[in-house]
């Protein structure tokens, strides 16, 4: 009988496997009388899919034009260690009328289909959950996987026992340099492509040795790669952020992000490149730069039409307070935001150093600027903590924060039973899953996902704006400092843009008896006043 051999090793490192099964099976059909048509084999595959194997591939080829009438092979697990695929080989030959024979449990039936593909898969499996225990391991005694890592050099050393360590690196001086200057230009708000701009006319070579690009520094947001967030500059390795599990059809390993709760973080103090301060506040621009622009990205295609208003009135109230802290010199302190508490009217200047309500005969009238410039600095003097906590601890912003809470929580927990549904449809996939309604549901749920994400990001921020300021003594200074110098000059150029910002509307008040007192009260703009603490 004319047979073919079949023969497969999973590494680069079993150099001689091949030949040793080939040798092996080329003595079993010398003692059974068998000739050997041909050979087949593949070398440094993996045996957990038949998809990618040339070696099979041509030996199933050469089995449909009848070259031979049986297939010997060394082992069942040499043909695959996956159960649905041996079993369709298995079919497949014994359709064709081809018998398969191993070295080691002869001819082939459908018990050994069943019994011996089962323990090859429990031996995959476990091989893997055991690979992933030992990296897990080296990583909790201080290791770092991987391979080449920018900023970072290889460092080949035995144990005690004369075993190499695996993942041990130490810092490379030159490339670190290179790494605080990218972190300090992007944490002062410089984009990515002027960055990589710079790098690229120093003649600086990117970690792969070509040009540096954003995406090489800013990675993905979703798998929070890149070098801007490699925690191991800040002295923390972070492990077990993907999980790889086999496309049922093609056999591909795809990669799966796992829960954050799932990741494995160890400190490495001795590695850290960067000062803690500047990591933070990268990650900080990070997380708001990246949402943000995925906000602008997705979130037009699926906004309803109150979104769409709402979100026109935050531009037109950014755009406002943009124009008030311009290098456009503002002539007065009060310009634009003075308004009659009687008739609730704007107080507009009519001609030099004199404003008037629009209103004929009303009491505010014809009001000099000395006399509103006093007005308005005693209004806004007195602003202090307290006013500042009163706002914030309102009825209406703790509403606001509770609101903001409830849907995050809800958001997470509706982001991790999308990925359950997800990782569930993955186990559950099988062979005769067609491919287009499979991409169809992992987009739809793709999809699902990044607006849940953006959601997430969008409540965080919302619920960020409208927590106590944590510097609120110092925001209170830096105001009273501004006030002081416009008590001095009331043009003051460095005080006036400041300090409208924080004003949102000023009411002058006339009483209508015969003392003829006039008063001025303050509403002030909470997040104008925030933002003076980031002042110098």
């Amino acid at each position: 009988m004319h047979v073919a051999i079949y023969a497969r090793h999973s590494t680069d490192k079993q150099e001689t496997s091949t030949q040793d099964q080939i040798r092996r099976c080329r003595e079993y059909c010398s003692v059974k009388g068998y000739h050997v048509a041909d050979v087949f084999f593949d070398e440094g595959i993996s045996g957990s899919h038949l998809a990618n194997r040339p070696g099979i591939g041509a030996l199933l080829v050469a089995a449909l034009d009848g070259k031979f009438e049986g297939v010997i092979a060394e082992d069942l697990s040499r043909i695959s260690r996956d159960q649905a695929d041996t079993a369709n080989f298995f079919k497949k030959m014994v359709f064709l009328g081809v018998p398969v024979e191993t070295v080691s449990d002869g001819l082939i039936n459908e018990l050994h289909i069943g019994l011996k593909s089962t323990m090859n898969a429990l031996y995959l499996k476990d091989l893997s959950d055991k690979t992933h225990r030992g990296v897990v391991a080296a990583v909790l005694r201080g290791g770092v996987p991987g391979g080449q890592l920018y900023g970072y050099d290889l460092v080949h050393a035995l144990d005690e026992f004369g075993e190499p360590i695996r993942g041990k690196r130490k810092v490379n001086e030159e490339q670190a340099a290179i790494i605080r200057e990218i972190f300090e230009y992007y944490a002062a708000g410089r984009k990515l492509k002027h960055i990589c701009d710079d790098l690229n006319r120093q003649g600086i070579d990117s970690p792969k040795g070509g040009k540096w690009a954003p995406s090489s520094l800013v990675g993905s947001f979703v798998r929070q790669t890149g070098m801007l967030r490699q925690t191991l500059y800040n002295g923390f390795v972070t492990f077990n952020k993907l999980q790889y599990r086999k496309h049922p059809e093609n056999g591909k390993r795809l990669s799966i992000v796992r829960p954050e709760k799932e990741w494995i973080t160890v400190p490495i103090p001795e590695l850290a490149i960067l000062e803690e301060e500047t990591f933070l506040k990268v990650q900080k621009a990070l997380d708001e730069r990246s949402s943000m622009h995925m906000q602008r990205k997705l979130i037009p295609a699926v906004m309803t039409d109150e979104e769409r208003r709402d979100k026109s009135i935050r531009r037109s109230k950014e755009w406002r307070r943009n124009q008030a802290v311009g290098k456009k010199r503002a002539n007065a302190v009060f310009g634009g935001k003075l308004y009659c508490g009687e008739h609730d009217q704007k107080i507009t200047a009519t001609y030099a150093k004199h404003y008037s309500c629009p209103v004929k005969g009303c009491a505010n009238r014809n009001l000099h600027y000395d006399e509103v410039i006093k007005l308005v600095l005693d209004a806004i003097a007195n602003l202090d903590e307290a006013k500042i906590i009163e706002h914030f601890e309102g009825d209406e912003l703790q509403q606001v924060r509770a609101h903001h809470t409830c849907e995050i929580e809800r958001l997470t927990q509706q982001l991790e039973d999308l990925r359950t549904s997800i990782n569930k449809v993955i186990d559950a996939l099988g062979l005769d899953a067609r491919s287009a309604e499979i991409r169809a549901f992992f987009d739809d749920k793709g999809e699902q996902i990044q607006r849940t994400k953006l959601d997430i990001a969008h409540h965080k921020r919302e619920l960020a704006g409208c927590a106590i300021p944590k510097k609120l003594q110092n925001i209170v200074q830096q105001h009273q400092r501004l006030v002081t110098r416009l008590s001095l000059w009331s043009r003051d150029p460095v005080a006036v843009p400041p300090i409208r910002q924080t004003i949102k509307r000023l009411t002058i008040t006339t009483c209508g008896d015969q003392t003829g007192n006039v008063t001025c009260c303050a509403d002030f703009d909470v997040q104008g006043i925030t933002s003076l603490g980031q002042l110098k």
